[in-house]
């Protein structure tokens, strides 16, 4: 296959920071060209750093790590020393979480749009070394000094997006935007909202990366069918659930499925999601299978789909799908 493919390891998966380095740098020997740390409750840029130390050639980053919990100022000194460490491969790949998350996290509410454009600034600011800092309705900053100068003052920073606003900011401000639980064709529309608000901003609408995070599982159909439907569930609650996963389009309602995920029986949510609903997003099988599913989103105009395999039966499949695809990816 051709086109670039990158993996991601989610933090949730509790593997410690060895394992983490370990599966990257066998990733990178299979042929993936990016590695990222997907946060949940761990840190996903502390993550970063046995992936950088276990690749060579590989691009390193965060799909995604959540901004809300670390002031910008911080995420800058931690992004150049990444970038330093992975000898300029670096991806700081932002998002906002969702607000019941982040009320777990004892975190106020904010309006995303505003806090990640500034954010994103502040950080941008900090690496260019800006002797007047950032002065923003959200964040201000001062003149932040480095302990040595960055790599490179402008590494990238790429933007999680699910609706049209974040994908339009994303194509007017990052380097790169990080897709997730879309199907092919809602990748389409969503890559079309990038490049024309790239453009409109004066910018070269294919200078913004576009990935996309493809929920994969390899196994027997039984087991692969349930993990599938299982990884609804990190979504469900998401405000924009009625439209990402397409009961604003007629299709089935998911209101029984969070319902359940509040009374805090998963398994029985688990088994509420529709099979149809699940596959959309979640593809399973084997690895040609998967191949196939990357080539889609590669067709709809994502530029780099990212495998995140999802667990079966308490195995997440890291070393399953990094075997299956070597040989198959360039």
């Amino acid at each position: 296959m051709s086109m670039p493919l990158g993996l991601s390891i989610a933090s949730h998966s509790g593997l410690p920071p060895a394992k983490v380095g370990a599966l990257a740098g066998a990733a990178e020997l299979a042929g993936f060209s990016a590695v990222f740390v997907a946060e949940g409750h761990g840190d996903a840029l502390a993550l970063c750093h046995p992936v950088a130390a276990a690749t060579r050639h590989a691009r390193v980053g965060t799909a995604i790590a959540n901004a809300a919990l670390r002031p910008p100022v911080l995420a800058a000194k931690t992004a150049a020393q990444l970038d330093q460490a992975s000898n300029g491969r670096f991806i700081l790949g932002l998002g906002v979480a969702n607000s019941v998350m982040n009320e777990r996290f004892g975190i106020a509410p904010f309006a995303p749009l505003a806090m990640i454009e500034e954010y994103t600034a502040v950080v941008r600011a900090v690496l260019a070394g800006s002797p007047t800092g950032y002065d923003g309705q959200v964040f201000r900053a001062g003149m932040v000094p480095l302990d040595s100068p960055p790599l490179r003052a402008e590494l990238p920073i790429y933007l999680a997006a699910l609706g049209p606003r974040m994908l339009e900011l994303a194509g007017r401000i990052a380097d790169g935007v990080i897709l997730n639980l879309m199907t092919p064709a809602q990748a389409d529309a969503a890559v079309g909202v990038v490049r024309a608000s790239a453009k409109a901003a004066g910018r070269d609408p294919e200078s913004v990366e576009i990935a996309c995070v493809v929920h994969c599982c390899l196994g027997s159909d039984a087991l692969a069918a349930a993990a599938a439907r299982a990884a609804v569930l990190r979504y469900v609650m998401h405000p924009a659930a009625p439209r990402l996963f397409g009961e604003l389009d007629g299709g089935p309602s998911l209101r029984g499925v969070q319902e359940l995920v509040l009374a805090g029986d998963r398994a029985a949510a688990a088994d509420a999601v529709p099979q149809q609903v699940a596959d959309g997003f979640v593809v399973h099988g084997g690895a040609d299978e998967c191949l196939a599913r990357a080539s889609e989103y590669a067709a709809a105009g994502v530029d780099l789909p990212v495998l995140f395999p999802m667990p079966a039966d308490g195995d997440w499949g890291y070393e399953k799908t990094i075997a299956a695809m070597a040989g198959k990816i360039t």
